[in-house]
């Protein structure tokens, strides 16, 4: 979807190029943090994250099953491993034994069984062969570690996805953050340029009133100092506006167009702390949640340290098949269970356990440390929030003091009460006074989006 609005993008940078000179392109916010969501390598990074811990809690779950392998053996020997003969020489047998590995008097054990038999015989075995068997072992009790790697693997995967939830965050409000910026720079830019359409009109006046011997020059070379000063400024910011455009479109990952003109949002107040929700606690944020799942695998860790000294209990069940005999392939099978009782672990499992103990417990300081830290966070930031957007009230009422002032005085300039010093002194007011509310706008926009990020609520 997002690649689709891209295209659309793209698409409408295109078309509209080939209608007028300079295309002029509209970014939404809603738009430009929905690119930057597809587009951020850090997100990608923590969706990967998410997966490979999806990955290991099924590995984990396979724990579960029976574990099934196969082996093939074949030989083939130089002389056969087992080799005996046995010929008859007068009223006594003589035998001749072979066998590779066996240190045993064979052949006197074969004399005795064979001393009231007559023949001449030569038995030969083993010399070549193939065995093939399969085994299928099923754990009942592995000292609960098969149980306790489960939910180990579970907490990875809360936590993973927790931590995209964070980067996410994190990338929202990079993107307002550069959003806003190029919004500020615009916003100043139109107020230079109608404190220059004041200037130009003031400087038609002076240079009439300078050649009518009304006013000297000195009153004249102010407004036109002013005016260059504005004239500067509003080639820094234009300046400004191209940056701040070409960061926020890299960031997002929309390419940027030379010659063309970017539209954003206008900045408003369209929400009340009055419907907001109390101060918030640490306990549903985030990081507590993220730091809770540390304690709990700090326990499944001691968990799994104990159960290295517990006995394990198995069962099993094999087949085979082999043509030792030369007299083709024979298949038996068998079943079984073991009993493993590790004796000597308790002293070394013991240690572990003890350490796995300390983690848990500094586990538990450091997560009730960062939530005392985290409620100070929520603090500050609802303050910050309920200041920002009281200083909104009162930069608004100090630009609409500025406006009436500058009509002031320019009536009583026109009425020949005020000079040039005072109608340049109240437009660089009301000039000040526009910028500084504007940047109240953005900073309490910004404070106001961080706190319901803290809150969760994402009424943004």
């Amino acid at each position: 979807m997002k690649r689709t609005l891209i295209t659309l993008l793209l698409t409408a940078l295109a078309a509209t190029a080939t209608a007028q000179e300079h295309p002029t392109v509209h970014l939404p916010l809603d738009s430009c943090t929905a690119w930057a969501l597809q587009h951020q390598a850090a997100l990608k990074n923590a969706a990967i994250e998410v997966e490979m811990a999806q990955e290991t809690r099924r590995a984990a779950l396979t724990k579960y099953f029976p574990t099934l392998y196969m082996s093939a053996f074949y030989f083939q020997a130089k002389d056969p491993l087992v080799d005996v003969k046995a010929s008859e020489n007068g009223d006594k047998i003589q035998v001749s034994t072979h066998i590779d590995g066996f240190d045993g008097d064979l052949e006197e054990i074969v004399q005795k069984l064979l001393e009231r038999v007559s023949f001449d015989a030569r038995l030969q075995l083993f010399e070549h062969g193939a065995v093939v068997n399969a085994v299928a072992m099923q754990p009942i009790f592995a000292g609960g570690r098969i149980v306790n790697g489960n939910r180990l693997a579970e907490l990875g995967v809360q936590a993973a996805e927790l931590k995209l939830a964070m980067t996410t965050d994190e990338v929202e409000m990079n993107t307002r953050q550069y959003y806003w910026r190029v919004v500020s720079l615009q916003t100043k830019t139109a107020t230079v340029q109608q404190a220059l359409q004041l200037l130009d009109t003031l400087e038609h006046d002076a240079v009439a009133a300078h050649n009518a011997g009304v006013i000297g020059r000195n009153d004249l070379l102010k407004v036109r100092l002013k005016k260059n000063e504005m004239l500067a400024s509003e080639v820094q910011l234009k300046n400004g506006i191209e940056l701040a455009t070409m960061a926020l479109c890299q960031y997002v990952g929309i390419p940027y167009e030379e010659g063309t003109e970017y539209t954003f949002d206008t900045i408003a107040i369209d929400r009340r702390l009055t419907d907001s929700p109390s101060l918030l606690t640490a306990a549903g944020r985030k990081e507590s949640q993220l730091l809770e799942l540390g304690v709990e695998a700090s326990r499944l860790q001691k968990a799994m340290a104990l159960g290295e000294a517990l006995p394990q209990v198995t069962v099993g069940a094999t087949y085979g098949l082999n043509n030792l005999m030369d007299n083709g392939f024979k298949g038996n099978g068998l079943m079984f269970a073991t009993l493993t009782v590790p004796l000597t672990a308790w002293w070394e499992t013991s240690h572990k356990v003890r350490k796995a103990e300390l983690e848990r417990q500094q586990a538990e300081l450091k997560r009730d440390d960062l939530r005392e830290q985290m409620e100070l966070q929520n603090r500050q930031a609802w303050n910050e929030m309920n200041e920002a957007y009281t200083q909104t009230g009162i930069r608004q009422q100090a630009m609409d003091d500025a406006e009436d002032n500058l009509k002031e005085i320019r009536q009583y300039y026109q009425a020949g009460l005020q000079g040039v010093a005072d109608l340049l002194e109240a437009q660089t007011l009301l000039t000040q006074a526009r910028n500084e509310w504007v940047d109240q706008l953005i900073t309490f926009q910004l404070k106001y989006f961080r706190y319901y990020q803290l809150s969760h609520t994402q009424e943004h």
